[in-house]
């Protein structure tokens, strides 16, 4: 069994194109049933469900808004959070210090647009650059962490983005929370705030969001040939599915191990900069729970293949740029029902993605030898 890729054949990608489905039915659904709502409300006179007319207030509202710059760059953001996911999972580490990487390229990214004297195309760039960097200094100091003192990567990562969302708060280009830097239940009770981002010109948006995710997508493609046809992809995988084989064979288990863990995290912290290019408007302010977790629900709807996940991350970047979208995922009760949704499939892949050729527990170690 190879680390990162799934055991549970057409049962499970059946039941995640299901699920898919449901997003795009559901929200369609809902949309169109809050319009006729909606209207009815305001014949009325008022009368009706709030919530609906909600819905239908923000669904006139955003029903003439152009999405396609957002579609680009939504997609080059999901797609390298499902890599920083995608990357570690293949040597053996549950990424779920994903969130504190986005946080780091977010808040170097926003120092970066604070102080470099340069025009916004060029602290757009550096902030990119700054933020990548930063993802993985935080991914390759969680893997340090675990091999040096025994912390198990599932909780330095979510220590670490609890303290972060302070600093990210803080470094803020504007003096508000961005979206998803809170995972308090209250947030879903408000609409989530969003930092003005550089005022980059349209063009220099979409021309970029492209080439990003032409990267993201030749990464994902590269990424894949590599673990199945070279001698070192075959060593990465070996440490993911028997640390303690691949350390008898004379692998670096925790050299690899951290290595992924660095290019995860610059994936995520790459995402984290990427937020400060956008407007009020772009879709991945409608994602319904904290931005830096979308990583795992691209990387379990992709069965935790690499080509999987490029194509759940495209597919989820159209559904969150639909009209419909936009107008359910603003109304907090509704949104709180698609993020539970969203984080369904982790119950039947992820027990499937787990090691089970000689060491069934070998996720959860935090040694890599056998006790004396």
């Amino acid at each position: 069994m190879i680390p990162g890729r799934c055991r549970g054949g057409w049962l499970t990608i059946a039941a995640n194109a299901l699920l898919l489905a449901a997003l795009f039915a559901g929200t369609h659904l809902l949309f169109m049933a809050s319009g006729a709502g909606g209207a009815a409300a305001v014949g009325a006179g008022g009368a009706g469900d709030a919530a609906d007319g909600a819905a239908a207030a923000a669904g006139a509202a955003v029903a003439a808004t152009p999405w396609t710059r957002d579609l680009f760059l939504v997609a080059a953001g999901l797609l390298f959070l499902g890599l920083g996911f995608l990357l570690p999972l293949h040597a053996g580490l549950l990424n779920l210090a994903i969130h504190a990487q986005f946080l780091a390229g977010f808040a170097v990214g926003s120092i970066i647009t604070r102080y470099a004297a340069v025009v916004p195309g060029a602290q757009a760039g550096l902030a990119l650059l700054a933020g990548a960097a930063a993802g993985a200094f935080t991914g390759a100091l969680v893997a340090w962490l675990k091999r040096r003192f025994a912390i198990h990567e599932i909780l330095s990562g979510l220590l670490l983005a609890a303290t972060l969302t302070p600093l990210a708060r803080a470094l803020a280009v504007a003096p508000v929370s961005p979206p998803a830097l809170t995972i308090e239940l209250g947030v879903l009770a408000t609409p989530l705030p969003w930092a003005p981002g550089l005022a980059l010109p349209p063009s220099f948006v979409l021309g970029w969001s492209i080439l990003l995710l032409s990267v993201g997508l030749l990464i994902g493609f590269l990424s894949s040939h590599f673990l199945r046809a070279s001698v070192k992809g075959f060593e990465l995988r070996s440490v993911g599915s028997n640390p303690l084989a691949a350390v008898a064979a004379g692998v670096d288990v925790d050299g690899i191990q951290m290595l992924t863990m660095a290019l995860g995290g610059a994936c995520a912290g790459l995402t984290g900069a990427l937020q400060l290019w956008t407007e009020p408007a772009v879709a991945l302010e409608r994602w319904p729970f904290p931005l830096g977790f979308a990583g795992l629900t691209i990387a379990f709807l992709g069965a935790g293949y690499l080509r999987g996940a490029l194509l759940v991350a495209l597919l989820l970047a159209i559904w969150l740029n639909t009209p419909a979208a936009h107008a359910i995922l603003g109304v907090p009760a509704w949104a709180a029902a698609f993020a539970v949704l969203l984080v369904l499939p982790a119950l039947w892949v992820l027990p499937r993605l787990l090691p089970d050729q000689g060491a069934p527990r070998a996720i959860w170690r935090t040694r890599h030898r056998e006790p004396m």
